[in-house]
């Protein structure tokens, strides 16, 4: 296992608009920015009045996982959507898009950043309105390759989220030797063997990895990525940043 702490993250922003950035890579000091299909995640913070103003995105499959708020969101595919913490979206960027974000109420979120099998995809922006804001004690497929993911991916790689009761214990999710863990604590803190983590923290699992117990109620994130996936590093935002 190897464990990535929140203080690793780098900062930008103030006022409205706030976001710590996690490279995963430069984080394990490998010399890619990224990890695999992981470009980046920005845990943002975003409110009233902010606007992020439309801007462009290439060659990123961007996975908008919101937690709390609201926000509208506009793009140059002619979507005018609110979203919010049941209703998410993912913008496969592709030969390009732009978007605009404008905040309603105060919105914690990830801002997922990953990278496409190939560059040049036909761009396209997915929405889907969940029944439930959290998967309680149970794993969740979000997005991914699968045909059956709420929101498609086109990258190797399943992503999977769940509210962790306090003091429950669950195990990866469908762990088998062909696929890399990547987990994400949003929050709260989870006990990983001896090991702590905390809101923000992240690690790297291997299938022998303990089980996962909730040190309290936990928000967690789970990227499953095929061992072997092909992607590009070339991403407007995914690609390698060093």
């Amino acid at each position: 296992m190897k464990i990535i702490k929140a203080s690793k993250r780098r900062n930008y922003g103030g006022g409205p608009f706030h976001i710590d950035i996690l490279y995963p890579g430069a984080a394990l000091n490998t010399n890619d920015t990224g990890f695999l299909t992981i470009g980046r995640i920005d845990h943002a913070f975003f409110r009233p009045p902010g606007v992020v103003p439309m801007h462009p995105h290439r060659d990123d499959e961007i996975l908008s996982y919101m937690r709390s708020g609201a926000q509208i969101h506009k793009d140059t595919k002619g979507h005018t959507e609110h979203l919010n913490a049941s209703r998410l979206m993912m913008m496969n960027a592709g030969a390009g898009i732009e978007h605009e974000e404008i905040a309603e109420e105060g919105v914690e979120m990830l801002q997922i950043f990953m990278r496409p099998s190939e560059n040049g995809l036909a761009p396209a922006v997915q929405f889907h309105q969940f029944n439930q804001v959290h998967s309680i004690d149970q794993w969740r497929l979000v997005a991914g390759n699968s045909a059956v993911a709420p929101l498609q991916l086109r990258a190797q790689t399943n992503i999977y989220d769940i509210r962790l009761s306090a003091g429950s214990k669950i195990n990866i999710p469908f762990s088998e030797p062909e696929v890399v863990n990547f987990l994400y604590v949003f929050n709260g803190a989870i006990d990983i063997g001896d090991q702590l983590l905390s809101k923000g923290d992240s690690a790297v699992l291997d299938i022998q990895s303990p089980g996962i117990v909730a040190a309290k109620e936990s928000d967690l994130l789970m990227f499953q990525i095929l061992k072997g996936a092909k992607y590009s590093d070339t991403g407007m935002f995914s690609g390698n940043q060093s």
